[in-house]
C-alpha cells in the first residue's frame, strides 16, 4: 500500500488588530512645535529638522517612538502649526506614523473641589503684608509678600492642593502688575497647568493661560524668558487646542530653538 505524502501547508501567522485611536489612552500626549524657521521643537527635548513631518524619519518622531516603546502601545502626538491649528498623529512602537482625529480632553468632573473657592487664604496670617503693599499699590512689595506666602503655602501643603496653585496665581497676579513680565509668564503658565492637572472650574483655568500668553507678549524681549513661552506653547497645545489664537500669536513670537 502505498501512502500519499502529506502536503505541506503554510502556517497562517496571527496577527494582532491595531487599535483604534479612541482605544488610546490621552496620556502619554506629546506635543510638538512648528518655529516659524521650518524647525521643530519636542516637549522633552529640542528636535531640529526640517521637511515634511509626516515623514517618519523626522527628527521630531524618534522621541516619540521611543516612548511607545517603553509603554509597549501606541501614543498620541499633537504638532502646533504657526497659524495655531493643531494636527493630531499616532505614532506606534515599530515607528509607523498615521494621522489621528483630534486627541480626547480628559473628562471634566461633575463635581469641583470646594478649596478652589473656599476663600481659605483670605484668612491666611500672611496676606495682611499683601493688602498692605496692595492698598499703597506698591506692586513690587506686593509681589515680594505673595511669593513669600506662596512658598510657606506650598512647603505646608505640597503640590497637589487648590490651596497652593491658588496662592501661585496671587504671586502672578501681583507679578502683573509689577510688570515682572517674565515671572508672571512662568507663574500663570504653572498655574494653568496646575488648575488643569487638579480639575480646577476650566473658566478660571482659560483665565489664567490668557494672562500667560499676555504677560509671554511683554516677556519675550528678556533673552532669559525664552524656556516660558516654550512652556506655554506646549501647554496650550495640550489643554487648550481649540484656542488657535492665543497659540498662534506665542508660536509666531518665540526665539530660535536652543540646541539640542
Amino acid at each position: 500500500m502505498r501512502f500519499r505524502r502529506a502536503s505541506k501547508q503554510a502556517t497562517p501567522i496571527a496577527t494582532l488588530p491595531l487599535p483604534s485611536a479612541a482605544d488610546i489612552p490621552a496620556d502619554l500626549h506629546l506635543t510638538i512645535l512648528v518655529l516659524s524657521d521650518g524647525t521643530v521643537h519636542g516637549a522633552n527635548a529640542p528636535a531640529a529638522g526640517t521637511g515634511a513631518l509626516m515623514g517618519s524619519m523626522h527628527a521630531a518622531w524618534p522621541l516619540a517612538q521611543a516612548e511607545a516603546q517603553r509603554l509597549g502601545r501606541p501614543v498620541r502626538v499633537s504638532v502646533g502649526q504657526q497659524d495655531g491649528t493643531i494636527t493630531a498623529y499616532i505614532v506606534y512602537p515599530d515607528g509607523r506614523l498615521d494621522p489621528a482625529p483630534t486627541h480626547p480632553q480628559p473628562a471634566m468632573p461633575d463635581h469641583f473641589d470646594s478649596r478652589w473657592l473656599d476663600g481659605a487664604l483670605n484668612q491666611h496670617p500672611m496676606v495682611e503684608a499683601v493688602r498692605a503693599a496692595h492698598c499703597a499699590t506698591d506692586w513690587r512689595a506686593a509681589q515680594v509678600a505673595a511669593s513669600r506666602m506662596a512658598a510657606y503655602v506650598r512647603a505646608e501643603l505640597g503640590d497637589d492642593h487648590p490651596h497652593t496653585v491658588l496662592a501661585a496665581e496671587f504671586e502672578a497676579f501681583f507679578a502683573l502688575h509689577a510688570r515682572d513680565w517674565t515671572a508672571a509668564v512662568r507663574l500663570y503658565t504653572a498655574v494653568a497647568e496646575g488648575r488643569h492637572r487638579l480639575s480646577a472650574p476650566p473658566g478660571d483655568t482659560q483665565r489664567a493661560l490668557h494672562n500667560a500668553v499676555a504677560a509671554w507678549l511683554n516677556a519675550r524681549t528678556d533673552r532669559l524668558s525664552g524656556a516660558h513661552g516654550y512652556a506655554l506653547a506646549h501647554l496650550l497645545i495640550r489643554i487648550a487646542p481649540h484656542d488657535h489664537q492665543a497659540l498662534s500669536a506665542v508660536l509666531r513670537s518665540l526665539p530660535p530653538a536652543p540646541s539640542a
